[in-house]
């Protein structure tokens, strides 16, 4: 979704790594759809440590360890080490959002959040001498004194580059779905544009994502709903099953009649060589989710599988029981959750795949105003939450409670919170995804941002978080 406003920005350049390095700041006005869209942010020099390891109770002041940029499969690992980040505090203990499983990010209000958050701990640390500040070296933002607004600092590498070719796509790149590498067939990158509305098949060509040349993928795939026509406004992207051909694409109404929502979940058969994919199924959510703005809605898709559901002892909310597969046929051995933009809050559908028919299993606060994108991180079992430059890039990650006595144990409930990386800036970002642990080098692995507004010519972004679950405090 594209947005106009005024804002800050700066005088930029790329380094010899395509990392964003900044000069002098100016007032602009600027449209995030423009395909010569400037810089819409202030760019800090700093550099926010990388840590082996998230813990709950939060770094300490001036703590700060040496943290890597990873690269996924067949990508060379990024120069390691960024400069620690002093005065990063704790989670504050604010009050949580109700009314939704995993609400709230702290204090005793809210039913979710971390152990620590809720106790209220972590109201800050010192002020830091280099925090993220600007190039003077000057006094740390709010974001590394203290975590005021209940979020941790970046855990990854903090070495955000560039990794697809300048001026691929003018604009309206949204969503992201990373596919793990099997065997001999390589590791791929799903992305999904919403105007004009395509599916693109994205290969690591040893220095830059770029359209797979087979099959028809060259320029991407024109999508069109499952009657042939219209133009689906794609904004997310997932795929279920390891091995499957099926790919899942969120749509917020069709871009020939954009004045009328049409909240959509479209499947398409991504082995088709077709040009133009018809989509095979469409569930149409509007009727079960509220009423939003036509351009206020499913931005976010992930399919999450059965048998972490199971272990994890979720439960499923149109039962009031623990979730039963056996209870949905045909529903392609998971769950589907989507996040709407205009109200933060994220569903979870069982998709009948014999039909169109559909039940909705979960309601859950994603933690933000607004979700732009989810991530299922299949290997360590975390439900990743993107908000774009309206939440300050931050996000959260979810997962399914199983602490003893908690008021949320089945549901799904925020573990942790995090800031936008301290190199990235305050980015339209709408795509967000997560490469897997076989990818990992010096204990991170890539995470991969889209930006809607393609600044400097260049929509996907690298940086890393580290490998593993995060540790228990």
């Amino acid at each position: 979704m594209a947005r106009k406003r005024s804002i800050v920005a700066a005088d930029h350049a790329t380094d010899e790594n395509r990392r964003i390095v900044s000069s002098l700041p100016m007032t602009i006005a600027i449209s995030r759809s423009s395909r010569f869209v400037a810089l819409a942010t202030l760019l800090f020099a700093g550099s926010l440590a990388g840590c082996g390891s998230a813990n709950d109770s939060g770094p300490a002041a001036g703590a700060g360890v040496s943290g890597s940029n990873a690269g996924a499969a067949g990508e060379p690992q990024a120069t390691s080490g960024a400069n620690s980040l002093a005065g990063a505090g704790g989670v504050a203990g604010g009050a949580g959002a109700s009314g939704a499983s995993g609400a709230g990010l702290g204090g005793g209000a809210g039913n979710g959040g971390s152990e620590s958050s809720r106790a209220g701990a972590g109201s800050g640390g010192a002020s830091g001498n280099s925090g993220f500040g600007g190039a003077a070296g000057g006094a740390g933002t709010s974001a590394s004194s203290a975590g005021s607004a209940g979020f941790y600092p970046w855990p990854g590498g903090n070495l955000v580059a560039t990794v697809d070719p300048a001026n691929t796509y003018q604009s309206e790149l949204s969503g992201l779905h990373y596919d793990a590498a099997a065997g001999a067939a390589p590791a791929v990158l799903w992305a999904v544009q919403n105007q004009p509305s395509k599916l693109y098949r994205l290969l690591w060509n040893g220095s830059a994502w770029v359209s797979d040349e087979n099959n028809g993928w060259t320029s991407g795939k024109s999508l069109r709903f499952p009657d042939g026509q219209g133009a689906p406004d794609s904004e997310g992207v997932t795929k279920g099953a390891l091995g499957g051909t099926a790919l899942y694409v969120s749509s917020e109404r069709d871009d020939q009649d954009n004045a009328k929502s049409r909240l959509s979940v479209l499947m398409f058969d991504g082995a088709a060589a077709a040009a133009t994919l018809t989509a095979t199924r469409e569930w149409n959510l509007t009727g079960d989710l509220p009423k939003v703005g036509s351009n206020l809605g499913l931005e976010a898709i992930a399919w999450v599988p059965d048998a972490y559901l199971v272990s994890k002892g979720f439960i499923d909310e149109s039962k009031q029981a623990a979730y039963d597969p056996a209870l949905y046929a045909n529903h392609a051995g998971g769950i589907f959750f989507v996040g709407v933009e205009q109200d933060g809050m994220i569903y979870g559908f069982a998709l009948d795949h014999a039909g169109n028919g559909f039940t909705r299993v979960a309601t859950i606060a994603s933690g933000n105003s607004g979700v732009m994108e989810l991530s299922f991180d299949r290997d360590v079992g975390y439900l990743w939450a993107v908000c774009d430059d309206s939440c300050q890039g931050r996000t959260t990650v979810l997962d399914v409670d199983t602490r003893s006595g908690s008021n949320t144990r089945g549901k799904f409930y925020i573990r942790r919170g995090f800031e936008r990386p301290a190199s990235m800036p305050n980015l339209n970002n709408e795509g967000f995804t997560v490469a897997s642990e076989s990818t990992c080098q010096a204990s991170f692995k890539s995470v991969f941002y889209a930006e809607d507004g393609s600044t400097m010519g260049f929509a996907i972004r690298r940086d890393s978080i580290p490998c593993g679950p995060f540790a228990d405090h």
